[in-house]
């Protein structure tokens, strides 16, 4: 009876030791790369009510995508980063894609751009804005590389 004690002690510590994180780097696959990445518009897509949408053209400039600060820098402002996360994808020959959901609900979604599953420098994605009222959304393509610092 005694014996059952003294292991069941060592199998409660055991059991009650934090586990240990993963590294910083298997958690977002972009940050292999880098914290801190500048992204331009290239493309912009404006959709309105009644399946109405037309391309535009897209913001002049960058913005920053700080994951060292959690935020989004859209000069001068700049926007809370909600949450992000890599998602892998069924099928597809790049495996891994990231969504970043911003304070504002604006959400990036982003891809490496080579298909080799070796992550690139240079990811691809859109910026997705909804919006109230006639105009239902603004999506803009965005391409994004490491911020030289």
């Amino acid at each position: 009876m005694m014996t059952s004690r003294w292991i069941a002690l060592p199998l409660l510590l055991v059991a009650t030791l934090p586990l240990r994180a993963a590294p910083a780097e298997d958690n977002n696959p972009m940050w292999a790369s880098g914290y801190v990445w500048e992204c331009r518009p290239t493309s912009k897509t404006i959709c309105e009510r009644e399946n109405k949408c037309s391309t535009g053209q897209p913001e002049p400039g960058t913005f920053l995508l700080d994951y060292s600060h959690s935020r989004v820098v859209f000069a001068p402002d700049a926007v809370k980063i909600r949450r992000h996360y890599a998602q892998t994808v069924a099928g597809s020959p790049l495996q891994t894609e990231v969504k970043v959901e911003l304070a504002d609900n604006r959400t990036l979604w982003l891809t490496p751009v080579d298909a080799s599953r070796v992550f690139s420098n240079i990811w691809a994605g859109a910026l997705i804005e909804p919006k109230g009222g006639v105009v239902l959304s603004i999506i803009s393509s965005i391409l994004c590389i490491p911020a030289q610092e």
